[in-house]
């Protein structure tokens, strides 16, 4: 029988909009239908269908450096479906209108539903497992380490804003949380710098954690999410908030508790953000410590002698969370460099006294600036030059803010903007 993919397409779209209701999922249609032949419990079936539509929006995740319809489509799903933001909120991050939205995750949830009509189909060409039988522990955490294989490799690592995700995490646990009258006081300091972390990887680890700690605390019971930073690294805890009591008739015992997979998993991903996550449990309590590096704002320094062209860069980005330095010389920019290393050089080449290929192998005999992407900007078209001196790539002048931005992204990453 053909597949009637705009029945699909709402049944996704109505489970995207539940995506953290495990009372909804277990009842909806799509969980029985991907565990149809399961014996397993209506709540792993539920998790598993959980699992499946995050893995089929992460591959519609575009390469770091795509644009367009493909990027704005994934975004739209993400920040909707995952880190539960409003439609109004998805505008004014993005910029676009709400038309454009409602457009964008139309076609992220066609594209969900055309990735689950295959996975259906495949399934259910596999052999059903054998009366009685079903899924042990042992096969959940085969099946999380080929997950965490997969997402690992694709790992994107940025300036992450922990406010905001902790936040979109919490409003993800919401139903769960006033299921079982417990909160979560997220106590975060704005000092706390952004972490170098991947957006995805840190809230998928975040998300295990809170869920854990749901599941082994008793009803009533409060986390709280706290942070500081030392010697650049940001070490975040997660606790149940001294004082907080459980309501009267409140169960003193959780009404189930994970087999440890959640926590294997909110370890790996942290681990492959360069972070560390440790826990301590006793009997009544629980607390979790995450630590992950500081994300420094990148500093872009300018060597040209004319001021004129340092405040313009200034100007193109200004909206960027990046700090532009200028230097009018060659010397004064080696002095600089020994002081602090910058994350990217833009450097000119017409200049008096000591030209711009004299600064650029001067620069490469730093042992700081060994690696530092320099971008020669110059009215020369020079780009074969450029790169047999030891740039790594070139500007022609007049720059234009588009060409400049392009340029960054190419050897920086994802320009975050200023919130």
């Amino acid at each position: 029988m053909e597949e009637d993919s705009t029945e699909l397409s709402r049944a996704v779209r109505s489970a995207l909009s539940h995506l953290y209701d495990n009372a909804y999922l277990q009842t909806h249609p799509l969980t029985l239908r991907w565990a149809a032949g399961s014996h397993s419990d209506r709540l792993s079936q539920a998790q598993e269908l959980r699992r499946t539509l995050l893995d089929c929006i992460e591959r519609l995740r575009p390469h770091a450096a795509a644009r367009g319809d493909a990027a704005r489509v994934y975004a739209v799903l993400t920040y909707r479906c995952i880190d539960g933001l409003t439609i109004e909120e998805i505008e004014q991050k993005l910029g676009l209108s709400r038309r454009q939205v409602y457009r964008e995750f139309t076609k992220g949830i066609d594209a969900v539903a055309e990735q689950l009509l295959d996975l259906l189909e495949a399934r259910g060409a596999m052999t059903q497992p054998t009366p009685g039988e079903t899924t042990s522990v042992a096969s959940r955490r085969e099946l999380a380490e080929v997950e965490l294989e997969r997402l690992t490799k694709a790992a994107q690592l940025d300036a992450v804003l922990l406010p905001a995700v902790v936040e979109g995490v919490c409003r993800l646990l919401d139903a769960r949380l006033q299921q079982r009258g417990m909160a979560v006081d997220i106590a975060l300091p704005g000092s706390v710098p952004p972490v170098l972390a991947d957006r995805t990887l840190l809230r998928q680890a975040l998300l295990n954690l809170l869920s854990y700690g749901l599941d082994v605390l008793p009803d009533g019971a409060t986390l709280q999410v706290s942070a500081g930073e030392a010697e650049g690294v940001v070490r975040v805890t997660v606790r149940r908030k001294p004082g907080a009591t459980a309501p009267p008739g409140g169960n003193a015992i959780p009404p189930q508790r994970r087999e440890g997979v959640a926590l294997q998993v909110a370890q790996a991903l942290i681990a492959a953000q360069n972070g560390r996550l440790v826990l301590q449990e006793a009997a009544g309590d629980w607390s979790a410590e995450i630590a992950l590096p500081t994300a420094q704002t990148p500093t872009i320094l300018l060597i040209d002698d004319n001021q004129a062209l340092v405040d313009l860069f200034q100007r193109y980005l200004a909206g960027h969370r990046l700090v532009v330095q200028g230097a009018t010389s060659g010397e004064a920019a080696l002095a600089q460099v020994r002081q602090a290393t910058p994350q990217a050089i833009v450097l000119d080449v017409m200049m008096p006294h000591q030209d711009g290929w004299e600064v650029l192998q001067a620069l490469r005999q730093e042992p700081a600036c060994a690696t530092v992407p320099i971008i020669v900007c110059s009215v020369l078209r020079e780009h074969d030059l450029a790169l047999s001196l030891g740039a790594n790539d070139t500007l022609v002048k007049p720059v234009s803010q588009p060409a400049l931005l392009d340029v960054l992204r190419r050897w920086l990453g994802t320009l975050h903007p200023v919130e």
